[in-house]
Protein backbone atom coordinates (compact mmCIF):
# COMPACT_ATOMS: atom_id res chain seq x y z
CA UNK A 1 0.00 0.00 0.00
CA UNK A 2 1.17 3.81 -0.95
CA UNK A 3 0.51 5.77 1.68
CA UNK A 4 2.26 9.20 0.38
CA UNK A 5 4.50 9.97 -2.87
CA UNK A 6 6.45 13.45 -2.99
CA UNK A 7 5.27 13.59 -6.55
CA UNK A 8 1.83 13.93 -5.63
CA UNK A 9 2.93 17.02 -4.42
CA UNK A 10 5.24 18.45 -6.33
CA UNK A 11 3.55 17.15 -8.73
CA UNK A 12 -0.10 19.55 -8.19
CA UNK A 13 -0.11 23.05 -6.97
CA UNK A 14 3.58 23.24 -5.97
CA UNK A 15 5.02 26.60 -5.50
CA UNK A 16 7.14 28.33 -8.25
CA UNK A 17 10.64 27.69 -7.68
CA UNK A 18 10.99 25.34 -4.61
CA UNK A 19 13.17 22.31 -4.84
CA UNK A 20 11.22 18.80 -5.32
CA UNK A 21 12.30 17.44 -1.91
CA UNK A 22 10.40 20.03 -0.47
CA UNK A 23 7.39 18.08 -1.52
CA UNK A 24 8.43 15.22 0.46
CA UNK A 25 9.73 16.90 3.56
CA UNK A 26 6.68 16.29 5.77
CA UNK A 27 6.95 12.29 4.44
CA UNK A 28 10.13 12.12 5.13
CA UNK A 29 9.88 13.30 8.88
CA UNK A 30 7.29 10.55 9.29
CA UNK A 31 9.46 8.06 7.99
CA UNK A 32 12.27 9.34 10.55
CA UNK A 33 9.83 9.47 13.61
CA UNK A 34 8.68 5.74 12.61
CA UNK A 35 12.23 4.63 12.43
CA UNK A 36 12.76 6.34 16.18
CA UNK A 37 10.10 4.85 17.50
CA UNK A 38 11.38 1.06 16.04
CA UNK A 39 9.00 1.07 13.54
CA UNK A 40 11.48 0.30 10.28
CA UNK A 41 9.98 -2.33 8.08
CA UNK A 42 12.12 -5.36 7.28
CA UNK A 43 13.02 -3.96 4.16
CA UNK A 44 15.11 -1.10 5.37
CA UNK A 45 16.22 -3.82 8.09
CA UNK A 46 17.87 -5.82 5.76
CA UNK A 47 18.30 -3.71 2.57
CA UNK A 48 20.20 0.07 4.19
CA UNK A 49 20.40 -0.89 8.25
CA UNK A 50 23.31 1.66 8.22
CA UNK A 51 21.79 4.58 6.43
CA UNK A 52 18.77 3.90 9.20
CA UNK A 53 20.94 4.30 11.82
CA UNK A 54 21.99 7.10 10.77
CA UNK A 55 18.68 9.23 9.93
CA UNK A 56 17.88 7.92 13.89
CA UNK A 57 21.26 9.45 14.60
CA UNK A 58 20.93 12.92 12.35
CA UNK A 59 23.90 12.24 10.56
CA UNK A 60 21.75 11.60 7.22
CA UNK A 61 18.78 13.67 6.46
CA UNK A 62 15.48 12.32 6.19
CA UNK A 63 14.66 13.91 3.24
CA UNK A 64 18.01 12.23 1.95
CA UNK A 65 17.04 9.28 2.88
CA UNK A 66 13.83 9.22 1.52
CA UNK A 67 14.47 9.82 -2.14
CA UNK A 68 17.69 7.77 -2.22
CA UNK A 69 16.13 4.83 -0.41
CA UNK A 70 12.25 5.47 -1.23
CA UNK A 71 11.95 6.95 -4.57
CA UNK A 72 9.90 9.42 -3.20
CA UNK A 73 7.22 7.38 -1.59
CA UNK A 74 6.07 5.89 1.63
CA UNK A 75 4.54 2.80 1.22
CA UNK A 76 3.87 -0.32 3.48
CA UNK A 77 6.99 -2.42 3.08
CA UNK A 78 8.95 1.03 4.62
CA UNK A 79 7.27 0.11 8.11
CA UNK A 80 6.93 -2.85 10.36
CA UNK A 81 3.14 -4.10 11.86
CA UNK A 82 3.16 -1.93 14.33
CA UNK A 83 4.02 1.21 12.15
CA UNK A 84 1.86 0.31 9.53
CA UNK A 85 -1.28 0.05 12.16
CA UNK A 86 -0.57 3.62 13.56
CA UNK A 87 0.27 4.84 9.74
CA UNK A 88 -2.92 3.12 8.14
CA UNK A 89 -4.90 4.68 10.51
CA UNK A 90 -3.35 8.16 11.00
CA UNK A 91 -1.72 8.58 7.68
CA UNK A 92 -4.30 6.83 5.23
CA UNK A 93 -6.82 8.75 3.31
CA UNK A 94 -9.07 9.25 6.20
CA UNK A 95 -5.89 10.38 9.12
CA UNK A 96 -5.12 13.39 10.67
CA UNK A 97 -1.87 13.49 9.77
CA UNK A 98 -1.96 16.23 6.88
CA UNK A 99 -4.14 18.04 9.40
CA UNK A 100 -1.93 17.96 11.58
CA UNK A 101 1.46 18.83 10.13
CA UNK A 102 -0.84 21.77 8.34
CA UNK A 103 -1.44 23.18 11.77
CA UNK A 104 1.86 22.92 13.31
CA UNK A 105 3.81 23.61 10.29
CA UNK A 106 1.78 25.04 7.65
CA UNK A 107 4.36 27.47 6.94
CA UNK A 108 7.00 25.53 5.98
CA UNK A 109 5.13 22.79 4.20
CA UNK A 110 6.90 23.35 0.25
CA UNK A 111 8.67 25.81 1.53
CA UNK A 112 11.32 24.57 3.88
CA UNK A 113 13.30 21.71 3.97
CA UNK A 114 13.51 19.51 6.46
CA UNK A 115 16.32 21.49 8.82
CA UNK A 116 14.03 24.44 9.51
CA UNK A 117 11.72 21.91 10.76
CA UNK A 118 12.14 21.44 14.39
CA UNK A 119 11.40 18.01 14.88
CA UNK A 120 11.74 18.08 18.82
CA UNK A 121 7.96 19.49 18.39
CA UNK A 122 7.26 17.47 15.54
CA UNK A 123 7.61 14.14 17.27
CA UNK A 124 5.58 15.59 20.37
CA UNK A 125 2.80 15.97 18.15
CA UNK A 126 2.62 12.73 16.85
CA UNK A 127 3.70 11.12 19.88
CA UNK A 128 0.22 12.51 21.28
CA UNK A 129 -1.37 12.00 18.69
CA UNK A 130 0.06 8.13 18.86
CA UNK A 131 -0.79 8.06 23.07
CA UNK A 132 -4.39 9.26 22.42
CA UNK A 133 -5.50 6.78 20.01
CA UNK A 134 -7.37 9.12 17.76
CA UNK A 135 -5.79 8.57 14.61
CA UNK A 136 -8.46 9.19 11.83
CA UNK A 137 -11.01 11.64 11.14
CA UNK A 138 -13.98 9.22 11.45
CA UNK A 139 -13.32 8.41 15.38
CA UNK A 140 -13.50 12.21 16.23
CA UNK A 141 -16.73 12.93 14.15
CA UNK A 142 -18.52 9.77 15.44
CA UNK A 143 -20.91 10.71 18.35
CA UNK A 144 -21.07 9.27 21.48
CA UNK A 145 -23.25 6.11 21.43
CA UNK A 146 -25.38 7.89 24.79
CA UNK A 147 -25.73 11.23 22.47
CA UNK A 148 -27.81 10.93 19.51
CA UNK A 149 -28.25 14.57 18.69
Amino acid sequence: MKYDDASWHYGGNFPEGQPEEHGGTHIALFLKWCFIKGWAGELHQTEEPEAVKQVIAGTLSATEFFFQYCDGKLIDDMLNDEGNRFAGQYYGDDGLYLDDYTEHFGELMYVAPESAHDFSRYSSVLESRFRSGVLTKQQIKKKPWWKPW
